[in-house]
């Protein structure tokens, strides 16, 4: 078995010497160790989040659905005519009369008025949509295009629908009031088959004339 043999003094010292050196480094080591902690405790770590700065919120309340403080239409009508399409829609034709109340700067006139009209029904999505056009007793016409959702009770034999429309006409009449009109308001299905409609002026604050048609802002380069 061989024999470890102690170091000799010159190699002693020598190891001595690099003990020492490597006492140093390790000192100066964990005194930068400590310089830098303490630097990054002082220095404060700001973190940025895209979209969560409470400057840029903006809180949006809705004004409700503005209309006109009287119905402008009333009608009452019933079925004349169904056509059955598929197990999914049919076909109607309806027939009735009803009153046109169209305010001005000064007064209120109101028109009585007949109404034949078109729609087709949709069972899945419980649904209307159709044009009926509405004549006044010296001729005059206007012709109205709605879509109506509707809420049926078929025990009852009744339902409710609430319906938006347009009303088109002729712009110089006596009717012109009329022409571009957006209406929203409600249905009274009623069990003896009749149905009445009240709508109201969509005061949305915005006229035709706002509206910029999109093709005049097309620039053909």
């Amino acid at each position: 078995m061989a024999m470890i043999k102690p170091p000799t003094k010159t190699v002693a010292t020598m190891i001595m010497m690099i003990i020492g050196v490597l006492t140093t480094m390790a000192v100066g080591v964990i005194s930068l160790t400590a310089v830098v902690t303490q630097a990054v405790a002082v220095v404060p770590i700001t973190t940025t989040m895209i979209g969560s700065s409470t400057a840029n919120t903006t809180t949006t309340t809705s004004s409700g659905i503005q209309i006109s403080e009287q119905p402008i239409l009333q009608e009452r009508t019933r079925a004349v005519s169904e056509t059955p399409i598929n197990y999914a829609h049919l076909s109607i034709t309806y027939s009735g009369n009803g009153t046109l109340t169209m305010p001005d700067n000064i007064t209120t006139t109101m028109t009585n008025f007949t109404t034949n009209g078109s729609a087709l029904i949709s069972f899945v999505t419980q649904s209307a949509q159709g044009t009926e056009t509405i004549t006044t007793g010296n001729g005059e016409t206007a012709t109205v295009t709605f879509y109506e959702i509707v809420k049926f009770n078929p025990a009852a034999s009744e339902g409710k629908g609430i319906i938006i429309a347009e009303v088109r006409t002729d712009p110089t009449g006596t009717l012109a009031s009329l022409n571009g009109m957006t209406l929203v308001g409600v249905d009274e299905i009623l069990p003896n088959g009749e149905s009445s409609v009240t709508l109201w002026e969509w005061e949305s604050g915005i006229s035709d004339l706002d509206i910029v048609p999109a093709h005049n802002e097309l620039t053909i380069r």
